[in-house]
């Protein structure tokens, strides 16, 4: 009997236990005795019983043949390679309910497969993908700890995987506050976060992350793709900072900026803008520029319009060169002056997509320029135009003269101005000066032009007048100053007034040459006694004269600038060379004229000192002295003093003294071989000026002269209070002294009193024999003239010297 019958006969027997002890049951039911029910409790238990162990048999012998019958499938499933392209050969024992499974087996295994394709395929893409992005990828578990990281992590920053796998997210963060963020977020979130690369430096990476949950919700951990952000920050940044600084420079600065899109429309306003246009960035932005403001040539007054237009068609740079006024549209309807600069914004293509305004607001600017000019064209103290702006209307005046036409140049000049400065100071002056100025401009008529030209000095213009005319209404303005009684305080002031009067013709070149002329006019005025008017004539002695000294005076400021004087050297002789074995040499002043012949020496020297040029050459002539006295050395051992002559405004000039002192204790020269000449005149002048320069030099070593003694107004008594060394006699008394007894006694008697207080004398302008003969037997110590040495160049000195020598031992 087969296996499969067996199943049944034990499963049919099992029924038929069941069914008959049933129906014995059944009968049995019928009674009712106690025996009975025992025995159908019995019979039924018995029934029940070999049921179930006839039901187990069979199910016993069912597994059994199950497994049997199972065993081929299953030895062919372990055979078969799911994941290859094709399942083991099917065994031909399997058959039935076995083989539809088999069918069933091999199908999902097909799909399976299939399936396994398309992963291996995405798998191979997304290892691709992974070798070429050079982002980081990376999952942590639930405590933060990384449990894998792509190898790009070595590029980015320089760690292996195997060096991060296992630590903590947070040891490469450089904070570690940003791990709650990375770990803790549930949808994906981009957070900048700064890391530590392996070498310590700081990177920035931008981390995009969430969070990994389980099924019931609960965090397992967090996954994340890392990109390096280090130059696109630090880029950011940097924009962002520029962003910053330029914002703040365009709210500083005091231009207005205004930037329009293509079609004018405004985009952007800084402050100042807003400012100047009156309106707010809220209600500019969107609106066309040309509707926020109206532009007007401020020197044309006409309207200017459609330059921003102009440079978004164009693409160019726009500029006004005139400035214009910019009106806003506010309610209170306000004008700036302006400078306007209109560029056009060009975007990567160079197309034109915008433009920037500039609006250089110059109205405080110009305020200040008509106030700078008005102050260059008047005087501060009077409010008169100065002398600036007076030249530039002489010359205007100048161009109107014609036949018809004529005017008058009257030139001012204050007398007892400068008392009123010393006694009362410099408010008082300026007072004085308001109230003539006043005073004079209620005299003249409106077409006249007064003017201050400096200090005490006025000018004015009268058009239309003749010198005749003019020289009359001179002579007012002069009363007029004249009946003018100024008071300060307690102190009551008279002035008056030298005026010049000169016609502005067509003999004039220029301003310059009238302003002469009239001012050489009101010198006259004041050579002939002040307060009083002259009138210039170009032929007259007096102005030929003035004329004389301003052409020395141009000459002595060009060889002062230029270096261009020249120093002399004249022997002064022993007269008894018993007494004396060495010669003096005096230095003497000179000047060429333009064709390099010498001009004479008294002229410019007495011009010099009429206009107070007098100190300059001297402090020239002493500083050349002590440079060539060096230079020569030893070369002039056989000169026993050098004479330097010094002017009366030398004495008085309080820096002279040090001046001096500093020269000579720089150089070389021996003090003692300086001998400094002052005439008589001055020193008796200024005795006490004189006298303090003459201790102060002497203290040094120097040695001085009084020159030109018996010339003015001698007194014997000077001689003591000014100390001296030298008295050189005025060569006026010594030419007489051959043929007028008289200043022969002179010559004697200043010889007596000089040598009498040890004083050294000397004779000046020995031009004979006889007359050295008669000076030696006066007992005059030294002789100086053309008979004993004419003037040579100092360069020639050393030249001469030899000479001499060979002519005293020949005699």
């Amino acid at each position: 009997m087969s296996r499969l019958p067996r199943r049944l006969v034990a499963v049919a027997l099992a029924l038929g236990v069941v069914l008959a002890s049933q129906f014995v049951v059944l009968g049995l039911s019928y009674r009712a005795d106690t025996i009975t029910a025992t025995a159908v409790l019995v019979l039924t238990l018995f029934s029940i019983t070999a049921a179930l162990v006839l039901c187990w048999y069979a199910l016993r012998e069912i597994r059994v043949d199950d497994e049997k019958a199972m065993a081929p499938l299953i030895s062919w499933l372990d055979q078969s390679d799911i994941v290859g392209r094709a399942a083991a050969r099917r065994p031909p024992i399997i058959r039935g309910a076995n083989a539809r499974l088999v069918d069933a087996v091999e199908n999902l295994v097909d799909r399976v497969q299939r399936y396994h394709d398309k992963l291996l395929a995405r798998h191979q893409r997304v290892q691709r993908l992974l070798r070429n992005v050079t982002d980081v990828l990376y999952h942590t578990d639930q405590d933060g700890r990384i449990t894998w990281i792509t190898d790009t992590v070595t590029d980015m920053l320089g760690y292996r995987p195997g060096e991060l796998e296992g630590r903590p997210l947070s040891d490469v963060l450089a904070n570690p506050h940003d791990e709650r963020l990375l770990l803790s977020s549930a949808q994906l979130h981009r957070h900048p976060t700064r890391v530590y690369r392996r070498n310590g430096d700081i990177a920035w990476l931008l981390i995009s992350s969430r969070r990994i949950d389980d099924a019931e919700g609960n965090a397992i951990g967090s996954e994340g793709i890392c990109r390096d952000g280090t130059r696109l920050i630090e880029t950011q940044q940097a924009l962002n900072d520029e962003k910053e600084r330029a914002q703040v420079t365009l709210a500083s600065i005091g231009d207005a900026v205004i930037t329009t899109d293509a079609s004018g429309a405004v985009d952007y306003l800084n402050p100042r803008a807003e400012q100047m246009l009156g309106v707010n960035i809220q209600d500019a932005i969107g609106r066309h520029f040309d509707k926020l403001c109206d532009f007007v040539d401020t020197a044309r007054d006409v309207a200017v319009s459609g330059l921003v237009n102009r440079c978004l068609t164009q693409g160019t740079l726009q500029e006004h060169d005139e400035d214009l006024t910019l009106y806003d549209r506010a309610p209170q309807k306000t004008g700036h002056t302006v400078k306007v600069t209109i560029s056009p914004i060009r975007d990567s293509a160079q197309r034109v997509s915008g433009a920037v305004i500039v609006l250089h607001d110059i109205t405080r600017l110009q305020q200040i320029s008509r106030e700078m000019t008005y102050q260059a064209n008047h005087d501060l103290v009077t409010d008169l135009p100065n002398r600036r702006a007076f030249e530039q209307l002489l010359d205007q005046a100048l161009t109107e003269v014609d036949d018809k036409h004529s005017h008058a140049l009257c030139y001012i000049d204050l007398d007892q101005f400068k008392l009123v400065n010393d006694t009362c100071g410099h408010n008082a002056g300026d007072e004085m000066l308001r109230q003539i100025a006043a005073r004079l401009g209620g005299c003249i008529r409106g077409n006249d032009t007064l003017a201050r030209l400096g200090g005490d000095e006025f000018a004015l213009i009268m058009r239309n007048m003749s010198i005749t005319d003019a020289q009359s209404k001179a002579e007012d303005l002069r009363t007029a100053i004249d009946r003018f009684r100024f008071r300060w305080d307690d102190k009551l002031f008279r002035l008056g007034a030298s005026v010049g009067v000169a016609s502005i013709d067509r003999e004039a070149v220029d301003a310059t040459e009238l302003l002469r002329r009239a001012d050489t006019a009101c010198y006259m005025a004041k050579e002939k006694g002040r307060n009083q008017v002259y009138v210039y004539r170009g032929d007259s002695d007096e102005t030929l004269t003035r004329h004389g000294d301003m052409q020395r005076m141009q000459q002595i400021s060009e060889a002062l600038d230029s270096d261009g004087f020249e120093l002399f050297a004249q022997f002064i002789q022993p007269i008894d060379r018993r007494e004396h074995q060495r010669c003096g040499v005096e230095l003497l002043l000179r000047v060429r004229d333009t064709d390099g012949s010498i001009l004479s020496p008294q002229n410019f020297l007495i011009t010099a000192e009429r206009y107070n040029a007098a100190p300059r050459i001297d402090r020239w002539v002493l500083r050349r002295a002590i440079r060539l006295i060096t230079k020569a050395g030893d070369e002039h051992a056989a000169i026993e003093h050098y004479s330097i002559n010094i002017s009366g405004q030398s004495i008085t000039d309080e820096h002279f003294v040090d001046y001096a002192r500093g020269l000579i204790e720089a150089s070389s020269v021996d003090p003692r071989r300086l001998v400094f000449e002052i005439t008589e005149t001055a020193a008796v002048t200024n005795t006490h000026r004189a006298g303090e320069l003459i201790h102060s030099l002497r203290a040094l070593g120097c040695r001085f002269s009084l020159d030109d003694f018996g010339s003015g107004l001698s007194s014997f008594s000077y001689l003591k209070n000014l100390p001296s060394d030298f008295i050189k006699i005025d060569g006026k008394l010594v030419s007489n002294i051959l043929t007028d007894p008289v200043e022969r006694s002179i010559v004697e008697a200043i010889n007596q009193v000089g040598q009498a207080m040890g004083l050294l004398t000397v004779a000046e302008h020995v031009e004979s024999r006889a007359m050295l003969d008669a000076l030696r037997a006066i007992g005059v110590d030294y002789a100086q003239g053309y008979h004993v040495a004419r003037p040579i160049p100092f360069e020639m000195l050393s030249a001469a010297l030899g000479t001499r020598e060979r002519v005293v031992r020949a005699r």
